[in-house]
Order: structure tokens, then C-alpha cells, then sequence
């Protein structure tokens, strides 16, 4: 990472730790990171403090909790929550085999979270929990929480895109809180950028016929925001070459089915010579990558087709 970058961004956090630490100390708060909130001296909150009423969040609003719906999305767009607000998980109780089941597990890590590993993960609610007025969940603690559907050893985590995490927030007021907030936010920027990576598709395989880029991408991952992905592949010379492209595809279903309608063209045949053609991850949303040369077959024969969804570095959050 630069050094320039890095040092400027330390620089940034440190003060804003310093200018939240001496805010916090003045008005009698204690600050701590994975702790009940609010922290109190002596049994009493400071009036301009005062908590905000928590709120009560169906997650996935009127869509409940069900499979290929994209949570991670719903949670990034719906947030911030907040500590004390309730998550609520609606789901239908299995009646006959033609109702999917559903459960709630949290999960250990971040790294199990992008591998939907439910290895040590903690069941919250059961397949019959769902019904009625849904299973609540209430945000205590100040740290990442990892939820996902534990159903068929996972699927319903991978394909079905049944998780999401969460770090709840507390409730504070007053502007100095806020202006430290603000330089902890553009320093971890600083930081996010400085520390991104540049990793090539396939790693010395580059981007070819018939390599799994899905394992690759399960073998590699997690990957954050800002890192750059370089594909790379030989720009055909002649009718013994094999040409490649990238394509995004739209959504789950079109990457499963290598359907191209509607996908956006990122690089075409002659992009990847070289250096190869480079895909900065600016966005928390899932990335669904495939080469569409001859209408597809690449990616459904080929194996040309994966799907990435950047995070934000875990020392940064």
C-alpha cells in the first residue's frame, strides 16, 4: 500500500478517535467497541444522548424471507440500523412438499459468511419460527452480525442469495460526534483504496475454456472494494485462436442460465492482450462476470462465469 496514502489516513483516524474519545470522556461516556450500548456512568444518560425509539424491520420488507432474493442488497440499501432495533424474519412453516423451508443461523465470521460455511454457526430460528409475526431478533451488540438460511447444507446461503450482515450503530447526537464520524469515513477510504488489490482472473491460468472460475473465485474470495480484476487473455491472431470477452450479466438467475439478454459488454476480444482488461469492484452489490463468445457456450460448457461480491476490509469496519 502507499505509504503516503496510508500514513495520511492513519493520521485522519487518529485524530477523529481523539476528537470522539475526548467528547465521549467529557460528557461522562465510556466507548467501546462489541459492548452493550448505551455505556453510563452512575445509572443516568445524558439528556442530549437520549436514546431514539428503537424500530421493528421486516427483513426483506414485503418479500419476507425466501429464496434468490438478494439480502445483502436489501440491507445495504435499507440501513443503518441501529442497536435495539428488532429484525423480524417472516417465513412460512413447512405444510406439504411444495413449501420451501427456511431457518435463520448466525454465522461466525466474515469468512464463513462469504463461503456460506455454517461450520460453528448458531441456529436463532428453526423452519416453524417464521409464521405468524415472524422470529425477531434484537440488535444488542455493537459488532458484525452475520445472518444467513442454513438450509440444504447452505444452498439457500450460495445460490439461494439468503444472507446478509449488519453492524448496528448506537443512537448519538451532538456535532462532534458527527464531524469525528465524518473523518473516520475518509480516512477508511483513504485506507480501502491504498490497501486494494489487483488479483488476475484464474491466476496464471487467466481466462480460458474450460477452468471453473467459480471455485477460483470461492478459492480466493473474500474480495473487497477497490480491488481491481484483471482478465487476461490472447487476442486471437488467426482461426486456430479461441477468442474470449467479459461480460456483467444482469442478475442470479441470467448468470445460472449463461443468459446474455440484457448483460453489458465490459471488454470485447482484443481487450485482454497485454496487461489484460481491469474491473475495479466499486460497488457492494454481486458482480456476475462470463465470456459470451458463441452465445454463451463459453460460459455454460466452458466453465467461463463467476460471481463476486466485494465487501469492505474488516479492519475498516
Amino acid at each position: 500500500m502507499g505509504g503516503s496514502n496510508f500514513a495520511h489516513g492513519l493520521v485522519l483516524i487518529i485524530t477523529a478517535s481523539f476528537v470522539l474519545a475526548v467528547s465521549t470522556a467529557n460528557k461522562d461516556w465510556q466507548f467501546g467497541f462489541n459492548n452493550h450500548w448505551p455505556p453510563h456512568k452512575g445509572g443516568s444518560h445524558h439528556p442530549k444522548y437520549r436514546q431514539a425509539a428503537p424500530n421493528k424491520v421486516i427483513v426483506g420488507s414485503s418479500e419476507g424471507w425466501h429464496f434468490n432474493f438478494s439480502y445483502t442488497n436489501w440491507a445495504f440499501k435499507n440501513g443503518p440500523f441501529y442497536l435495539n432495533d428488532t429484525l423480524v424474519f417472516k417465513y412460512d412453516p413447512p405444510t406439504d412438499n411444495t413449501t420451501i423451508p427456511h431457518s435463520v443461523y448466525l454465522l461466525p465470521n466474515l469468512r464463513s459468511f462469504i463461503t456460506c460455511n455454517l461450520t460453528g454457526a448458531e441456529m436463532l430460528a428453526n423452519v416453524t419460527q417464521g409464521g405468524g409475526q415472524g422470529f425477531e431478533f434484537v440488535l444488542k451488540d455493537w459488532k458484525p452480525h452475520y445472518f444467513a438460511c442454513g438450509q440444504h447444507d447452505g444452498i439457500h446461503c450460495s445460490l439461494g442469495q439468503m444472507k446478509f450482515f449488519v453492524v448496528p450503530m448506537p443512537h448519538m447526537g451532538g456535532f462532534t460526534f458527527a464531524r469525528a464520524l465524518v473523518l473516520i469515513v475518509t480516512a477508511s477510504c483513504m485506507l480501502a483504496v491504498s490497501m486494494a488489490n489487483k488479483i488476475i482472473v484464474g491466476g496464471s491460468e487467466g481466462w480460458k475454456f474450460n477452468v471453473s472460475y467459480t471455485d477460483w473465485a470461492l478459492k480466493h474470495g473474500p474480495f473487497y472494494f477497490h480491488d481491481t480484476l484483471v482478465f487476461k487473455y490472447d487476442a486471437p491472431v488467426d482461426n486456430n485462436s479461441i477468442a474470449h470477452n467479459v461480460y456483467l450479466l444482469r442478475n442470479h438467475e441470467s448468470f445460472e442460465k449463461c443468459d446474455f439478454k440484457g448483460a453489458k459488454m465490459l471488454a470485447n476480444v482484443t481487450d485482454g492482450g497485454g496487461n489484460g482488461f481491469e474491473f475495479v469492484l466499486k460497488k457492494h452489490k454481486p458482480h456476475y462476470f462470463a465470456c459470451g463468445v458463441h452465445e454463451g457456450a463459453h460460459c455454460r460448457i466452458g466453465q467461463m462465469k463467476f460471481v463476486v461480491e466485494p465487501l469492505p476490509r474488516p479492519s475498516l469496519v
